[in-house]
């Protein structure tokens, strides 16, 4: 299998409380925690991320998957395929991550394709720390 990362930032991180993160990246490698850039918005109890170059940080974690199961268990957990259909409300996409220590990796990463008007912005761009 190659190397597959990915960079998480709502319920899949290690301290929420949803449980998803033990039922999905418990097999997981945790790297680093790091940062992309983009806009976070609050749909329920979970997060939207709007991948945005010129936006502010988001706050998250990458992964390093073992086995070719967890990616296709975590589209199951987003409802997501790859690649996506316009009807589905997430999207997975490759992008660059440099994580706190200073590693440079592409990471796969879920993002929102729906409108976010109504949202709630998340101005930290940490969902467990609003």
């Amino acid at each position: 299998m190659p190397t597959d990362y990915i960079f998480v930032y709502g319920t899949l991180r290690r301290s929420c409380t949803t449980g998803a993160h033990q039922n999905y990246l418990a097999e997981a490698e945790f790297i680093d925690n790091a940062k992309i850039n983009g806009r976070l918005y609050r749909v329920s109890y979970y997060p939207a991320l709007v991948l945005d170059d010129a936006a502010g940080w988001v706050v998250g974690e990458v992964y390093r998957l073992t086995s070719s199961e967890q990616l296709i268990y975590l589209d199951t957990y987003e409802e997501c395929t790859h690649p996506s259909r316009p009807d589905q409300e997430y999207q997975r996409n490759k992008i660059d991550v440099v994580t706190e220590s200073g590693i440079e990796l592409s990471a796969w990463v879920y993002s929102y394709q729906r409108a976010i008007e109504g949202l709630e912005l998340i101005t930290s761009g940490d969902f467990l720390h609003p």
